[in-house]
């Protein structure tokens, strides 16, 4: 299972200087970021095209969560 940073963390960090320099400049594009290998690239599109943080969550379709502490 793949490790996703929850959008509240995520939009939490993102006044911190240089955070959407390595982690994207919006949600949509950290998920293809951090997922992007193991997304097809119908599923990218999909997300990069969604109009919303929930609309771009559901278009994932390999297995993830949001605990850091999942192993």
């Amino acid at each position: 299972m793949k490790y996703l940073m929850s959008p509240d963390l995520y939009f939490s960090l993102c006044n911190v200087r240089g955070f959407t320099d390595m982690n994207g400049d919006t949600y949509q594009k950290h998920i293809i970021l951090i997922l992007g290998d193991s997304l097809s690239s119908e599923t990218k599109e999909k997300i990069m095209n969604s109009q919303s943080v929930e609309e771009a969550l559901k278009f994932i379709d390999i297995p993830f969560t949001h605990d850091m502490n999942h192993s």
